[in-house]
């Protein structure tokens, strides 16, 4: 997310990754970085910073989800299945909104 897409405000929008996709065979930056050992630093320091975000947000919802999800375990313990009808119906939880396409809007000159 930092390297590739540019999503921290401390590196800003550049894209820092490799070209290469290492998964058809290329290995990442070979023997060498297109940038300095004080931006690997920051790199790391982003992606531990958003891990760590991360990582709080994903407990907060979990303890303030905890009902509905000890609901929704003891349903599963029953059914072994349920559809997105009887989750909302076992939880309380609301539906998700839909999902829209939103076309990028680029302002007027």
């Amino acid at each position: 997310m930092v390297t590739r897409w540019g999503m921290s405000e401390r590196l800003g929008l550049v894209q820092l990754a490799p070209r290469e996709n290492q998964y058809l065979g290329v290995p990442g930056f070979g023997n060498t970085k297109p940038f300095s050992e004080e931006t690997a630093r920051a790199i790391d320091e982003e992606v531990v910073k958003i891990i760590d975000e991360s990582h709080r947000e994903a407990c907060r919802l979990l303890r303030e989800n905890r009902g509905a999800l000890d609901k929704l375990v003891e349903a599963l313990l029953e059914r072994e299945s349920l559809d997105e009808r009887e989750i909302l119906q076992v939880t309380g939880l609301p539906p998700a909104p839909p999902l829209e396409s939103k076309k990028l809007r680029v302002p007027p000159d």
